[in-house]
């Protein structure tokens, strides 16, 4: 028997959807997805990292308030997203995850070019209301990753996707940097845009429904239907519980930075002229050390029990968050975003891939949805928590809070994940296709 016919990924098969075998059929939705993935998220990446030079043009000129603001404008949408990411996830179960990924996009499309024409701060935060209640591109791309793949690789899978979204921060930042300082926001705008109706017309032209679980079905076999758990039931799952605080603080941790990092650069020696070109550098060095974490881990998933890895992961960013909060030039802020990103940047792939090895199949679509959700939730309110501490501590205090959450992350998964696999529920019976 073949490799491919064995279902192993040949480099032709891994990376052309024209050579893929049958059994591989799910990887051609997962290209499309990350292409599509990559296009939004760097119109999101052109726009999101200035938004607190924007809430200052706007008229919020003291930087306590500003950086409050910008709390709350960059926590507002994740965090509704959040909530209703496992409705959206029910309703691409009924009515096709396709058409709930061109909703997403298309919402974007709209609301972030009205962004460039709001005269006030309550205009831009009503449009984060929007974006927040008709977006979702985010959870939805993960949790699709999670459920399509086979079970043992779901981490690669997610690392991929996961990989592409930081890989959008790689030079969109800097591109994006540059654009505002020479031609200001609201270009910026438009052009991510553009980029989201490019994305939706990608999702429309070459996702495909019926290669969505990587096998088709075999004429005159009846499929037997997939069980299902209730919330309660997850709820009743070890692994569950211990992978949605995961999920919650790590990107907790991961989003925190966002909101004052244009304002923390000013602090650090940064010339005024160009706090737009150094902030997307660093954006850009800590998005591509943390997308390379992504594939790397997530491939190495597939192959080794991932949790020793994600433990390691935790453990070096518990000791790389102390010293951002001491530095005094832009230069040492630069090199240890980057070293965090490549230590640290591959702990929510492999929670993930746990989930993947150790959730019942049953659970998949609605367990992946709930945790997809729950870590938007996460990321929602840090933007919330930074800007409360940078008006009444400081702007380095969020620093000192991520280092103690990764520690407490880490004796919470050693707790947690450290012991061997537990015996799978009664409830958790056939694997789902593809899934052995």
């Amino acid at each position: 028997m073949s490799k491919r016919a064995r279902g192993g990924a040949t480099t032709g098969s891994r990376w052309a959807f024209w050579q893929l075998a049958p059994e591989e059929a799910w990887r051609g939705n997962l290209y499309v997805v990350m292409f599509g993935v990559f296009v939004s998220f760097t119109g999101f990446t052109f726009v999101m990292p200035f938004l607190p030079l924007y809430i200052k043009q706007l008229g919020i000129t003291d930087p306590g308030d500003a950086a409050l603001w910008s709390g709350l404008i960059f926590g507002i949408s994740p965090l509704l997203s959040g909530f209703l990411a496992p409705v959206w996830s029910i309703l691409a179960e009924r009515h096709g995850r396709k058409v709930m990924l061109q909703r997403s996009l298309g919402a974007f499309a709209v609301l972030i070019a009205l962004m460039a024409f709001v005269t006030n701060i309550y205009q831009l935060l009503a449009l984060r209301l929007a974006i927040g209640v008709f977006g979702g591109v985010a959870a939805m791309s993960v949790a699709l990753a999670s459920t399509i793949a086979p079970r043992h690789q779901v981490g690669e899978s997610v690392g991929l996707i996961q990989a592409t979204q930081l890989a959008s921060g790689i030079a969109a930042p800097f591109i994006g940097g540059v654009i505002v300082d020479a031609f200001g926001l609201h270009g910026s705008f438009f052009l991510a845009s553009g980029l989201c109706v490019v994305a939706f017309l990608i999702i429309t032209l070459a996702y495909r429904e019926d290669r969505e679980r990587g096998n088709a079905p075999v004429a005159g076999v009846k499929e037997a239907p997939k069980p299902r758990l209730t919330f309660r039931e997850m709820l009743h799952l070890p692994i569950f519980v211990g992978l949605a605080v995961a999920m919650f603080t790590i990107q907790f941790i991961d989003k925190s930075f966002g909101p004052l990092l244009p304002l923390y650069i000013e602090t650090l020696n940064a010339p005024a002229a160009r706090i737009g070109t150094i902030t997307g550098v660093v954006m850009t060095l800590g998005a591509l050390t943390a997308s390379f974490a992504a594939v790397w881990t997530g491939r190495l998933s597939s192959r080794i029990e991932p949790r020793p890895l994600l433990f390691g992961a935790l453990l070096a960013g518990a000791i790389l968050c102390v010293p951002i909060a001491f530095v005094n030039h832009w230069g040492q802020l630069m090199v240890l975003r980057l070293l965090l990103g490549l230590f640290a940047g591959g702990a929510l792939t492999l929670t993930y891939a746990i989930g993947g090895r150790d959730m019942p199949a049953g659970a998949k679509m609605a367990a992946f949805g709930t945790l997809a959700g729950l870590g938007q939730i996460g990321g929602a309110t840090a933007p919330f928590v930074t800007g409360a501490l940078s008006k009444w501590a400081s702007l380095s205090a969020i620093f000192f809070v991520d280092a103690v959450l990764y520690a407490l992350l880490f004796a919470w998964t050693l707790y947690m994940f450290g012991r061997r696999r537990e015996t799978k529920p009664a409830f958790a019976e056939a694997l789902a296709p593809g899934d052995d």
